[in-house]
């Protein structure tokens, strides 16, 4: 007949070893959700500054094509406008000094300006278009709208970087606290099923499952 304090020392330790047991298996679980979180929210991140530096890239290019091509369009517009007014002034020079070479350069000159204000009207209305491959149109024809729409995913992706370290740091801080947890079940192993053991069995559990709350919203 087994007495009552060996059979309580026997349930102690049956119950110490499946509860070390059991906390081993969820630091393994816990190490390894850490870690696959770890590596996925670090691709993530750099997959989104990836693209956000695209984006931003492509948004610049897009602003400097466009005022490029409508400063250039402006200027040889002006110019054809100087040319006339030149060639308009010395119509009436010439037509006031009875000069007819003079009456006959303003009248070309008038002509050359309406030939290059129609050429330049022409030239900007099919900018964008062929030769010009479909990128370079895209970049010449952009709108306030589309450069406004890759803005706001560029913004997008940037949040998604920074929410990626930040699910980072809570991957470590997980990492770290189901370390201390191995730690403390080591020790309370080495100790035995004494006190010392008990107390350092239960920290390590309680470790273990301030460890587990982030894990688990990571699935949510």
């Amino acid at each position: 007949m087994i007495e009552p304090e060996v059979a309580s020392r026997r349930r102690s330790a049956a119950a110490f070893d499946r509860l070390a047991a059991v906390l081993i298996g969820l630091i393994a679980i816990l190490a390894a959700t850490f870690a696959v979180q770890q590596a996925h929210e670090g691709l993530a991140g750099t997959r989104a500054q990836v693209e956000g530096a695209r984006l931003a890239s492509d948004a610049s290019a897009r602003i400097g094509a466009g005022g490029t091509s409508s400063a250039s369009a402006l200027l040889a517009q002006q110019q054809a406008l100087v040319i006339g007014m030149s060639g308009i002034g010395r119509r009436i020079a010439g037509a006031g000094a009875g000069d007819a070479t003079e009456v006959a350069v303003g009248t070309a000159l008038a002509a050359a300006s309406g030939r290059l204000t129609a050429a330049v009207t022409d030239s900007i209305a099919t900018t964008g278009g062929q030769p010009v491959d479909g990128y370079t149109a895209g970049l010449l024809d952009a709108t306030d709208d589309e450069i406004n729409a890759i803005v706001k995913e560029q913004n997008r992706q940037v949040d998604l970087s920074i929410a990626a370290g930040e699910h980072q740091l809570v991957a470590i801080l997980g990492l770290s606290l189901v370390t201390f947890a191995g730690v403390l079940a080591g020790v309370a192993a080495v100790l035995g099923r004494g006190r010392a053991g008990w107390l350092l069995l239960a920290l390590a559990w309680i470790a273990a499952l301030v460890a587990a709350a982030p894990a688990v919203t990571w699935f949510v």
